[in-house]
């Protein structure tokens, strides 16, 4: 894509940005989401149509679904590792 560019991010950034990432997401739809001055741009909870709002919620609940999934994966592997030390 014309306008492109390529930016480098510590392994610790790319962990914070995967907790935001929702599935149907490319980073660059998180950081363009997260950046907005808007704190409910991508979410529809504020908009004036149900439907939006509807699916702003769900999508809001799988996001932090995921999010604690992925947290409690990420904790059950150190506390693994740490007992195969």
């Amino acid at each position: 894509m014309a306008g492109d560019t390529s930016i480098r991010v510590s392994r610790d950034a790319k962990e914070r940005l995967d907790l935001h990432k929702r599935d149907d997401e490319s980073y660059d739809d998180v950081i363009l989401r997260l950046a907005s001055t808007d704190k409910w741009a991508g979410f529809g909870v504020a908009s004036g149509d149900p439907e939006a709002s509807r699916e702003g919620v769900d999508g809001l609940r799988d996001s932090m679904r995921e999010s604690m999934d992925r947290a409690v994966e990420q904790t059950d592997d150190r506390a693994r590792d740490g007992r195969d030390a």
